[in-house]
């Protein structure tokens, strides 16, 4: 039978946002449980500033000393990434492992990696993470969990790296990761020259982004292999590409990103540059929120990223899923649209205003085909919109919606 390590949270509310700190320390707890950590005592504790030392008021810390005698635990781990100086000064006086949010994620997301890009992304945020704390997390690193926590992640061969090995290390994987940037240069570029929309998926981890992108896939994509989905915390980090065109409508390609996180380390979001780039090239950006634990603090985080990535003024929907779980619609502040992944309620809705976005600037026009030319038709049919068909003796006239590009394709057959 496996054997969870047992921690103790902590977390400082000294910004006067109480609610905000509650809701993060829950999020904490959900980011130890996916490192098969058990959390036995969540500790909040208010002041006004940060404690230099302990990060906490050293008062707080014998209680906590106390409550990790009394339960027996392993770990305690800190909402909010502690300097390396308070992680020794908290490990001599706590006598246990000290961990904060950052290398949390850091773990998760090194169990997740599975592409080349992701894993090489990981391995520059774990170094990245460790080049200020050689020396205040040796301790910690050295030390095996009761459970499966060290089992993959910074960990102990870290140890054994000194500093001149982590700076070499950094500026290889730095440059392996400019190199796979100026390959997906070259893949946007061909976006670009196909005139093709990009929509890009973000928001919160586990908001239903992936579920979204496998309900259009499955139904409209030409690649319709669905993308991993699962009730967890950053179930997937790679970014995913699908082709998507519904029948008499034009194409786009719809992007799934890595989700966000309140107190993302830096160090990652350094790191998966080249991921959070798709986003910067997006026409049109699908804010997915999760219906059911429907947060505005998480609405606005991830407007900040957005606004960090500078696409703050890209167009943007925002989609509330789980529409058909809801006992009621959550009061929100903003336009939207209600879906569900799973029944498709909302999905035709949300395909009219994506059309409406990515290609406002298209028109109606008349076109005659003549019959000689009827593979024109066809083509048409699959790229276009057509709202009407007559058929007369010399040829096929339509009504079709056509984007300034298409116009100029097709402006000899205008009627």
């Amino acid at each position: 039978m496996q054997k969870f390590d047992k921690a103790i949270l902590v977390a400082l509310n000294y910004q006067g946002t109480l609610n905000f700190t509650k809701q993060s320390i829950n999020e904490l707890e959900e980011l130890a449980k996916a490192c098969n950590i058990e959390t036995v005592e969540k500790v909040i504790q208010t002041l006004n500033q940060i404690e230099p030392k302990y990060f906490i008021g050293s008062g707080k810390v014998l209680e906590i000393k106390q409550m990790v005698d009394l339960y027996e635990i392993d770990m305690v781990i800190f909402d909010d990434t502690l300097s390396p100086a308070q992680i020794r000064n908290l490990e001599k006086a706590l006598e246990v492992q000290i961990y904060d949010r950052s290398f949390l994620i850091l773990q998760i997301f090194a169990q997740r990696a599975n592409t080349r890009q992701a894993m090489l992304e990981v391995d520059l945020a774990q170094k990245l993470y460790m080049l200020p704390r050689l020396v205040g997390m040796g301790k910690s690193l050295s030390r095996q969990g009761g459970g499966s926590f060290n089992a993959k992640g910074p960990g102990e061969t870290k140890l054994e790296t000194d500093r001149r090995r982590l700076y070499s290390d950094i500026s290889k994987l730095k440059n392996a990761l400019e190199n796979i940037k100026k390959e997906r240069k070259v893949a946007n570029a061909k976006r670009l020259k196909n005139n093709i929309p990009v929509v890009a998926l973000v928001g919160y981890t586990n908001a239903g982004k992936s579920s979204l992108m496998n309900y259009l896939a499955t139904n409209y994509g030409t690649n319709k292999n669905e993308v991993f989905e699962k009730d967890m915390l950053f179930a997937t980090l790679d970014t995913k590409a699908k082709r998507i065109q519904k029948d008499n409508h034009p194409p786009f390609i719809l992007i799934d990103t890595v989700g966000f996180i309140s107190k993302l380390p830096p160090e990652l979001i350094q790191s998966f540059e080249s991921t959070l780039s798709d986003i910067t090239t997006a026409d049109l950006i699908l804010h997915i929120v999760d219906g059911i634990n429907y947060s505005e603090l998480q609405i606005d985080f991830t407007r900040q990223i957005l606004k960090n990535l500078g696409v703050e003024n890209t167009p943007r929907l925002l989609v509330v899923t789980k529409k058909d779980k809801l006992d009621h619609i959550p009061n929100i502040h903003e336009d939207y649209l209600l879906i569900s992944n799973k029944t498709g309620e909302g999905i035709n809705d949300l395909y009219q205003s994506i059309d409406a976005h990515i290609y406002n600037d298209s028109r109606i026009y008349v076109l005659k085909l003549p019959y000689d030319q009827s593979s024109i038709y066809q083509k048409i049919k699959n790229e276009c919109t057509i709202l009407d068909t007559n058929y007369y003796d010399d040829g096929i006239i339509i009504r079709v919606v056509l984007t300034p590009e298409q116009k100029n394709i097709y402006h000899k057959l205008l009627n």
